[in-house]
């Protein structure tokens, strides 16, 4: 009717109350830590580094086409703590590529715990960590002048670890709720659901791409070594690591990388060749100082702690280049810098003192270091 109010469909009691200030950060609070959950969740069960082996899934993440993006810091910080092998091997890619991931005649088991592109910082603390685990008898360390540089300390993915200090809970959830891992966690499921990966890196010694590769890596190599300094204290550095395995009445051995005659004539033309010495001397020096107590379980003849030299140019170091076609490659080399496990192989032959052929018998690969030799 006209002049009347009509009544509004919606009563006093039916309006909902306005959303309080401590509303809002409840939402807020839950909508955050839902996410949270999802983020880490993800990356946690797609696992891209290869840290559980629980986690493998077909067609999500049973490819880790990712696991090498980080040098494999994610995975021998944890591996550190819970491996049962008694053997261990620490270094660069060099360690990395030169050796198998695990021999299986080695008596009590033997595990490649090598991290690409790694220094002096990084192998300090992952044999620091290496010392706590009481399965492990005896550590076998791949050093060179890269690790000695005045390069940065750690790569990013290092403070993710347990190397860091931390404990496994932790280094789990750090790397769970890290940006890089979920990307690394992405691209790997994207990898399996598609058939991808990452060529660039499973295709880097393949034969047709050695002779380039051989070239480019002399080349990078020949720049670096133009601006390179020596620090002498990230090799004392080392050595504090060290000390923490010869307290544990763990065995050490330490030894310089073989390279290519190629890379050490480049190291003479940069004219670091002084440098590369005073590191043998370093070496030498500093494990003349100590006095450990004899290893509890060896692995190798001879004492706690020796240092080898597999550098310089012995005749495996002057074997020609692969050809350019890669119909034929180097049987001991993929490239300059790094070597296959067969030359790996012989290094470990030649520090348990087996009869090896040549060109890797003893009297042409391989010297211990002393005070009465360095020189």
């Amino acid at each position: 009717m006209p002049g009347t109010q009509r009544s509004s469909s919606i009563t006093t009691s039916d309006r909902k109350p306005p959303l309080t200030l401590k509303g809002y950060a409840i939402r807020l609070v839950a909508t955050l830590a839902a996410w949270l959950v999802l983020f880490g969740g993800f990356t946690f069960i797609v696992d891209p580094y290869h840290v559980s082996e629980w986690s493998e899934i077909p067609g999500v993440n049973e490819r880790r086409t990712r696991a090498h993006a980080d040098g494999y810091r994610v995975a021998v910080g944890h591996g550190l703590v819970e491996t049962q092998a008694s053997t261990i091997l620490f270094g660069s890619s060099r360690s990395h590529d030169g050796f198998p991931d695990e021999i299986a005649d080695w008596p009590g088991g033997f595990e490649n715990m090598a991290m690409g592109g790694t220094n002096a910082f990084e192998i300090a603390n992952a044999v620091a960590l290496a010392a706590e685990n009481e399965a492990i008898d005896c550590a076998v360390i791949g050093l060179d002048l890269r690790e000695f540089g005045d390069y940065p300390r750690a790569d990013a993915t290092y403070w993710l670890t347990p190397l860091a200090g931390g404990s496994r809970l932790q280094a789990h959830i750090q790397t769970s709720l890290s940006l890089d891992a979920f990307a690394r966690a992405l691209q790997t499921v994207i990898d399996n659901a598609s058939g991808g990966s990452d060529t660039d890196w499973e295709t880097a010694y393949a034969p047709e791409n050695s002779r380039e590769r051989f070239d480019t890596e002399l080349q990078k190599r020949y720049r670096s070594y133009l601006g390179y300094a020596y620090d002498p204290q990230r090799t004392e550095y080392v050595f504090r690591g060290i000390d923490a395995l010869l307290a544990r009445g763990i065995q050490v051995r330490v030894f310089i990388h073989p390279i290519h005659s190629r890379i050490e004539e480049a190291r003479w033309r940069a004219g670091i060749d002084d440098l590369d010495r005073q590191m043998r001397r370093d070496f030498v020096r500093l494990a003349a100082q100590r006095d450990p107590e004899p290893s509890r379980a060896p692995c190798f003849p001879g004492g706690a702690l020796e240092i080898w030299d597999f550098a310089g140019f012995p005749e495996v170091a002057q074997t020609g280049p692969p050809s350019p076609s890669g119909d034929v490659i180097n049987p001991w080399y993929y490239e300059p810098s790094h070597y296959r496990p067969a030359l790996g192989l012989a290094i470990l032959g030649r520090m348990q003192g087996d009869a090896l052929e040549p060109p890797v018998d003893a009297d042409q690969f391989g010297v211990r270091l002393t005070p009465e030799n360095v020189e």
